[in-house]
C-alpha cells in the first residue's frame, strides 16, 4: 500500500463540506456511543469520548495514572470484542514509562485470577501465566513502546512523529484501525525543538491532541501533577497543577483529578467530606480514591466523586456515602 503524502487541502473546509460533514459526524454520534469512563456515576455526568477528543488524568505520582489508562485499555477492548470487530479496531497504549512486558501485567490483572503485585513478585505459577498469555493474544491492545524482548535492538526516539508513523504503519500492515489512544504519561513524551521543559511538554499536549484529529480516534493521557498538590488539605489536583503544562489546559477537552487519600492521608483516619448539606467523616482505606472533573467542553464541569480502587485487579466503583460516612 503507497504511503499517503501530506496535502494541506485536507485542511481547508468549504462552507458545503463543513455542513455535510456536520451532519455525517453527528449522525454517527447518535449510531455510536463513544468510549465511556465506564462507572456508571461518572457516566452519567460526562460526555463520552469521540474522535479527536483529549481526556487528561491528573495526578500525583502513584495515584492511579496507570492503572486508570490500563483499566481504559481494557475496557474498550472488550468492547471491541463484543462487537467482533477486533480485525479492524484496536485499542493503543503508548508507554514511555514501563516495559511493554510490564504493561501486560495490568492487563492480566483485570481478570481477577492474579494481582499485578503477585506478577511483579514472581508469585504466579508459569502455567498460568502462559494460558493467560494465549488468552491476551486475542485482546485487541497494541502497545507502542520499548520491550525487554527488544532490548539491545536499534530502535527511534519515540517523538509524536515517530509514534504517528508506527500507528500508521499498523493500519498499513495489519488493516486495523485505533478506537482509542492511551498515553503514558505526558511528561515523558519528549519533543523536539524545544528549549524549556515547560516549552515541551505544552508541545506535547498540542502534539497529542493532533495526533487524535489525525487518527480520527480519542485520546487519554496520564498528566503528572506538581509536587505542591501535597500540602493541601484536598489533594485531588486542579487545572493547574499539571507539571510544567499550562498548556493542557486550553488543549484538553476532559480533565480529571484523582487522588488516593491512603497515600498521603492515612494517619488521618478520616476524610472530611460534605453530603447533604453536612460535614461527615469517610473511613481512609487502600481502596478509597477521589475522582474530579475538572474540565468538560461541551458541557458543565466540577463534579467529584467517592470510588472504590482496587488497583492491582483494575476495578473501580462508585461509593455509597449514605453508608460509607460517619
Amino acid at each position: 500500500m503507497a504511503k499517503q503524502q501530506p496535502n494541506a487541502r485536507y485542511l481547508v473546509h468549504t462552507p458545503a463540506e463543513l455542513a455535510s460533514n456536520h451532519a455525517a459526524d453527528y449522525q454517527r454520534r447518535q449510531s455510536d456511543a463513544g468510549v465511556k469512563f465506564g462507572v456508571p456515576a461518572v457516566d452519567a455526568r460526562v460526555i463520552p469520548m469521540h474522535p479527536g477528543d483529549m481526556t487528561c488524568i491528573l495526578a500525583r505520582p502513584g495515584h492511579g495514572k496507570t492503572t486508570l489508562l490500563a483499566r481504559a485499555a481494557r475496557q474498550e477492548a472488550e468492547e471491541i470484542r463484543k462487537r467482533g470487530t477486533q480485525a479492524s479496531e484496536c485499542v493503543v497504549y503508548v508507554t514511555w514509562e514501563t516495559s511493554a512486558e510490564e504493561l501486560v501485567s495490568l492487563f492480566y490483572a483485570a481478570d481477577g485470577d492474579m494481582s499485578a503485585t503477585d506478577l511483579a513478585w514472581g508469585r504466579v505459577p508459569v502455567d498460568n501465566v502462559l494460558r493467560k498469555a494465549a488468552k491476551q493474544a486475542s485482546v485487541p491492545i497494541w502497545v507502542i513502546g520499548h520491550g525487554i524482548a527488544n532490548a539491545g535492538k536499534v530502535m527511534p526516539r519515540m517523538t509524536p512523529d515517530v509514534v504517528f508513523a508506527a500507528i500508521e504503519s499498523m493500519a498499513e500492515d495489519f488493516g486495523v484501525k485505533p478506537r482509542l489512544l492511551l498515553f503514558d504519561y505526558m511528561q515523558l513524551i519528549p519533543v523536539t525543538g524545544t528549549t524549556s521543559r515547560v516549552e515541551q511538554v505544552t508541545e506535547a499536549a498540542i502534539r497529542v491532541k493532533e495526533l487524535a484529529l489525525r487518527i480520527g480516534a480519542p485520546a487519554m493521557v496520564g498528566v503528572q501533577a506538581r509536587r505542591e498538590v501535597d500540602t493541601r488539605d484536598d489533594k485531588t489536583p486542579e487545572m493547574h497543577d499539571a507539571q510544567w503544562a499550562s498548556g493542557i489546559e486550553q488543549a484538553a477537552d476532559k480533565v480529571f483529578g484523582i487522588w488516593r487519600p491512603y497515600v498521603t492521608d492515612n494517619e488521618k483516619g478520616l476524610l472530611m467530606v460534605k453530603h447533604e448539606g453536612r460535614e461527615k467523616g469517610l473511613k481512609i482505606t487502600p481502596n478509597l480514591a477521589i475522582l474530579k472533573l475538572r474540565k468538560q467542553r461541551g458541557d458543565v464541569g466540577q463534579y467529584t466523586w467517592y470510588l472504590h480502587f482496587e488497583p492491582q485487579a483494575l476495578r473501580l466503583a462508585e461509593i455509597e456515602l449514605t453508608q460509607a460516612v460517619h
